[in-house]
């Protein structure tokens, strides 16, 4: 083959490169099944390898060359064994079908390219913590697969070897650095969509889960629960005499005090239940899976938590209540904004009674109630100190 058929095969392996690395961002995007991903990723890294071989630029007779080695590394070094696994697995079998007196050479560098990107991913986080500098490193040890050559079975390995060399460590720089840059680019990008995804979705003040997503939450949730043996309970949860915290110590003070109580809040419920700040004072908790008696009681467990956590505020005890009120599927509402207006009714008779109480919707014979309900058992509450 002419050096010029030669340059132009690893020519187009670029542009494979470039396909693959799209389709990185693709799956990255796509799939949010992280254990899933990985293997998806290296079937298409696997079926790039294939594709360079396929392509591939024969230099004598059974001794091909392509950017085979490029694309193994780079499934270790952004993906993982997953990716390395599969691409390898395919490369060396593949070149083991295609035969010849390089394939045992052909094979040799496949596994050391995985290896390689496989140990350069540990080092740099898959790629985070990556400058350009290593990602030229990266191509040039892979290159280094070249020497092997001179242990190709030919009459003169040695001037084989040196009439690759021009073409091979190029391409392969830069094959690594136009791929590897463009997978940088992509994770950088879905990171900080992410980021922001999640600020849209999380209280500033208190990190709980804000209006948006209380609003995406609970239709879930309810979606589930129709097909589920239990509903789903919902706890309207506002704080008691709010206005006269910020009155007497402060906006600042009643900031700190919604914190508190909101990681109050969160110890008190179980992996997989939901806080959110609802708007201003006033918390809502979504409760999967819950009936009424067990609603009742992690309400309850919130009530007594927050009454007897020993909250201090400018070196004086700050007594902070809430009221809550409760309603669940099936038995108050089939929608969301039906249990909610429930549970908010049985919060507005918690305040009515006096404050400081669960309440859970009810009905009786006459129409609309609701019943008072109190603790059966102290809880020991969590300490949090606000600063002043």
């Amino acid at each position: 083959m002419a050096d010029f058929d030669l340059f132009f095969v690893l020519l187009n392996g670029l542009g494979l490169m470039a396909l693959i690395a799209l389709a990185f961002g693709t799956l990255e995007r796509l799939v949010p099944d992280h254990s899933l991903r990985p293997w998806l990723h290296g079937s298409v890294f696997a079926l790039g390898t294939i594709a360079a071989m396929l392509s591939a630029a024969p230099l004598a007779d059974g001794i091909i060359i392509d950017v085979r080695c490029v694309i193994v590394a780079l499934a270790g070094a952004f993906v993982g064994w997953p990716a390395a696994l599969l691409a390898g697995l395919a490369g060396v079998l593949f070149r083991i079908w295609l035969g010849g007196v390089g394939a045992p050479i052909g094979v040799t560098t496949v596994v050391f390219a995985a290896g390689v990107g496989l140990v350069w991913g540990w080092l740099y986080r898959s790629g985070q913590t990556a400058k350009r500098r290593h990602l030229m490193l990266l191509g040039l040890v892979v290159s280094a697969h070249v020497a092997l050559f001179i242990f190709l079975p030919v009459p003169d390995p040695l001037t084989l070897t040196a009439r690759v060399i021009p073409y091979v460590v190029p391409t392969y720089l830069a094959g690594v650095f136009v791929m590897g840059s463009m997978m940088q680019r992509e994770a950088r990008m879905i990171r900080r969509e992410q980021s922001l995804e999640v600020d849209a979705f999380t209280d500033s003040l208190t990190g709980l889960a804000n209006r948006r997503a209380y609003d995406a939450l609970v239709a879930d949730e309810l979606a589930k629960a129709r097909h589920g043996p239990v509903g789903a309970a919902l706890l309207v949860v506002d704080f008691d005499y709010f206005k006269q915290i910020n009155d007497t110590y402060g906006h600042e003070i009643g900031d700190e005090a919604l914190k508190a109580v909101g990681k109050i809040m969160r110890s008190c419920v179980r992996h997989g239940d939901y806080v959110c700040r609802h708007g201003g004072e006033e918390f809502a908790v979504i409760l999967p899976q819950t009936g009424i008696p067990q609603a009742r009681r992690a309400a309850e467990r919130i009530r007594h938590a927050i009454e007897t956590a020993p909250l201090t505020a400018r070196d004086r005890r700050l007594s902070l209540t809430v009221s809550i009120g409760v309603a669940a599927t099936p038995q108050h509402a089939d929608d969301a904004d039906t249990l909610y207006r429930c549970a908010d009714a049985a919060l507005y008779e918690a305040k009515s009674e006096g404050r400081d109480r669960v309440v859970v919707y009810g009905r009786r014979q006459s129409g609309l109630s609701v019943l008072a309900l109190e603790l059966a058992s102290p809880i020991k509450a969590e300490s949090l100190a606000i600063a002043g």
